[in-house]
């Protein structure tokens, strides 16, 4: 359940940064599918180095890896271009 929690801030969180850069709120995928990717590469490589139940721990934190690159990366998007329309 705190795992939900902590998915559900880290997108409210890049939605707000790419929304106050210009950009689409879409971005808040991302940190969503960085966090999922993460937590399976985690529990994989915790498998293949025989953690057990320590697996769990590395997924975990690959996943937090995995949010603070979405993060970095949102937070690096350039601001959106603003249209110029030209006067009458």
């Amino acid at each position: 359940m705190l795992e939900i929690l902590a998915i559900i801030a880290l997108c409210k969180k890049l939605a707000a940064i790419a929304k106050e850069k210009g950009r689409s709120v879409g971005w808040a995928a991302l940190g969503a599918l960085f966090w999922f990717m993460g937590e399976v590469v985690g529990f994989v490589v915790g498998e293949i180095m025989g953690l057990g139940l320590g697996g769990y721990l590395v997924a975990i934190a690959f996943a937090c890896i995995g949010a603070f690159v979405a993060h970095t990366i949102v937070k690096a998007l350039p601001e959106a271009p603003v249209a110029v329309t030209p006067g009458l």
